[in-house]
């Protein structure tokens, strides 16, 4: 299983494993992702190729220290 999932249409990245709380994730609005946006993505060196290369972010809530926005 991923550890990451990337939204293709935002660019968001988020932390699948994040130790945060139900509201905050609420906040990811994850069940929102259509299916044919997501990108599964299982390696911290993954996310910082797709943050670096294409252009993503993470999310703020769940993926803060890789957020830039």
């Amino acid at each position: 299983m991923a550890r990451y999932l990337a939204n293709t249409n935002t660019k968001e990245i988020h932390d699948l494993e994040a130790n945060i709380s139900s509201d905050k994730r609420a906040l990811c609005e994850l069940d929102k992702i259509k299916p044919e946006h997501k990108k599964d993505v299982y390696t911290e060196g993954e996310v910082d190729l797709l943050i670096k290369n294409e252009g993503y972010d993470g999310c703020k809530h769940c993926l803060p220290e890789y957020h830039t926005d």
